[in-house]
């Protein structure tokens, strides 16, 4: 016969076994979330794919993820708002659109830096300057960088009927700029007219006019489709090159035991890497797919690039004093260029 002690027991039994499993549940990381503004077939996308698949299989499952693209959850203006909230788990978002949050990131887009290679450019991202910019951003938002940057590639001036050849033909062209002031500057002292838009309003700007010319890169033209949308010309001014630093969110960080974030951190790290090489090989492709498709590539000539730099330059005072550039920050950047 059940006694009323064991019933007890076997009631305790059940309240401790629940109490674990609960307990289990608290401990478990929460589903990580990762919005994108770009479309599925975007570099950037591809590689926080093989990222995403790694990090779930080297957890074993307990790191869930679900990424979401094409700016179905925020574009590029507001994803890093968003992780920083708590809203979503990861973004890889624009150092250019991060400025607006932590201006110190304006350094990268100073005219100091324009005409860079990529790997010049990589090398500055990688060293103390870069890394003071990731720990800032970090503090400021309250956010987690994980590691290293994904990269974009060089960005160029795209434009639907006028024909950009030299930096002169600029003038009154309306020209969508991805979030730099310093490039809104930099476009302003050439007589055009930048506007500030996220990379998923463009489409509709260029069909309506709103914009006659574009900030951006040749894979981004190809992977949004731009080229369908009116864009016949492009200016390789490069502007400068373009970099997603990757943020996560503590609410996320903090639901992560030890182990995992040390794994979250170097599994992110064997990606960045494999991820440059591919979106500068993606560019190149890009390229040769925008020209196939009648696209016309415009250079402007050595000496129209040294004279416009140099105008660029005369500006740069003015833009760290009203931009709020550190002294320390611009101390990193000056050795970074030497």
């Amino acid at each position: 016969m059940t006694t009323s002690i064991q019933k007890s027991c076997a009631i305790a039994s059940l309240f401790v076994g629940a109490m674990i499993g609960l307990s289990g549940q608290v401990m478990a990381a929460e589903k990580l979330s990762i919005t994108l503004d770009t479309p599925p077939g975007h570099v950037r996308n591809v590689w926080i794919g093989k990222f995403a698949d790694a990090l779930q299989t080297r957890s074993n499952g307990e790191i869930e993820v679900e990424i979401f693209d094409s700016g179905q959850l925020y574009s590029s203006r507001d994803a890093g708002k968003a992780v920083a909230r708590g809203d979503a788990g990861m973004a890889i978002v624009s150092t250019a659109a991060l400025a607006q949050i932590e201006a110190n990131l304006n350094a990268l887009d100073l005219p100091m830096f324009s005409g860079m290679t990529t790997q010049q450019k990589n090398e500055v991202v990688d060293g103390p300057l870069g890394q003071e910019l990731a720990r800032m951003t970090a503090d400021k938002m309250g956010v987690v960088v994980p590691g290293g940057w994904y990269i974009l590639g060089a960005l160029d001036t795209y434009s639907k009927d006028k024909v950009i050849a030299s930096y002169s033909d600029l003038e009154d062209v309306q020209v969508r700029i991805p979030g730099s002031a310093s490039w809104i500057a930099m476009f302003k002292s050439l007589g055009a007219a930048p506007v500030n838009l996220p990379f998923t309003d463009v489409p509709l700007a260029l069909q309506q006019g709103t914009v006659d010319a574009m900030v951006s890169s040749n894979l981004s033209v190809i992977s949004a489709k731009l080229h369908e949308s009116g864009l016949k010309n492009a200016f390789v001014n490069n502007l400068g090159v373009g970099y997603y630093m990757p943020i996560v969110s503590l609410d996320f960080w903090d639901s992560l035991s030890a182990e995992q974030q040390t794994l979250f951190k170097a599994t992110w790290g064997e990606f960045v890497q494999g991820q440059r090489d591919a979106a500068v090989a993606s560019q190149i492709e890009a390229r040769d797919t925008l020209q196939a498709a009648g696209m016309v590539f415009h250079s402007p000539t050595e000496a129209d690039f040294a004279q416009t730099r140099a105008t660029f330059m005369e500006l740069q005072p003015g833009l760290i004093a009203d931009l709020g550039i550190s002294q320390d920050i611009m101390k990193l950047a000056e050795q970074a260029v030497k």
